[in-house]
C-alpha cells in the first residue's frame, strides 16, 4: 500500500488516495485526486484509523480492478432497470441518460470516482465501502456501497455513506 497522509477534517479521517483502476487516461481529469474519509455518515466513527479501517485499505488497493468491474456491471444494470422503468411509465422523471443501453465498459468513460468512504460498519471481518461518482447524466452524481467485490445498492450520491444501509446489508444471511 502506498503511504497515505491522513488529516483530522471536519468529518474525521480523511485524505486523498490515487486508484489505478479509475484512471481513464483523460489528460483533463486530475490524476489521484480521489477523496477518501473514514466513518461515512457516523464521522465520529471515522476519528482514529483503526485495524478495521487499516485492513479496509488494503483491501480497496489490492482488490481495485475486482471491485471496479463489479461496480460497472452493477451500474449499467441499474441505467437498465431506470430505463425499463421509465419506459413502462413507473418513473415519471425524464429518461436517464445515457439514453441507449450501456456496456459495463462504455461507463468507465461517462463515471468519475470523487470519494471513497469507509465505514465502520462490518461483516465477516471487512468494513462496507462507498464509492461517489460524478456522472455526465447526473449533476448530484452516484453512490455505490460495496461490500468487498459485492455490490449492496447503487443509487443517489449519498447511498455511498449511509451507514444504516450497510448495517442492514450486516444482518443479512447468505
Amino acid at each position: 500500500m502506498k503511504q497515505l497522509e491522513l488529516t483530522q477534517g471536519e468529518y474525521g479521517l480523511e485524505g486523498r488516495i490515487s486508484l489505478d483502476a479509475w484512471e481513464d487516461g483523460d489528460a483533463e481529469e486530475e490524476s489521484g485526486q480521489i477523496r477518501l474519509d473514514f466513518g461515512g455518515d457516523q464521522a465520529d466513527a471515522g476519528e482514529e484509523l483503526t485495524d478495521s479501517y487499516q485492513t479496509a485499505l488494503s483491501y480497496l488497493f489490492a482488490r481495485q480492478h475486482e471491485v471496479r468491474s463489479a461496480i460497472l456491471q452493477a451500474v449499467a444494470s441499474h441505467l437498465q432497470q431506470q430505463r425499463d422503468d421509465w419506459m413502462s411509465g413507473e418513473l415519471e422523471e425524464a429518461q436517464p441518460a445515457p439514453a441507449q443501453e450501456a456496456e459495463p465498459a462504455d461507463l468507465l468513460g461517462q463515471l468519475r470516482l470523487e470519494e471513497v468512504h469507509i465505514l465502520p460498519v462490518e461483516k465477516d471481518g471487512l468494513c462496507y465501502i462507498g464509492y461517489g461518482f460524478g456522472c455526465r447524466w447526473d449533476e448530484d452524481g452516484i453512490g455505490v456501497m460495496t461490500h468487498g467485490c459485492r455490490v449492496v445498492e447503487v443509487g443517489s450520491r449519498d447511498t455511498a455513506l449511509l451507514c444504516w444501509l450497510a448495517e442492514d446489508d450486516s444482518r443479512r444471511v447468505d
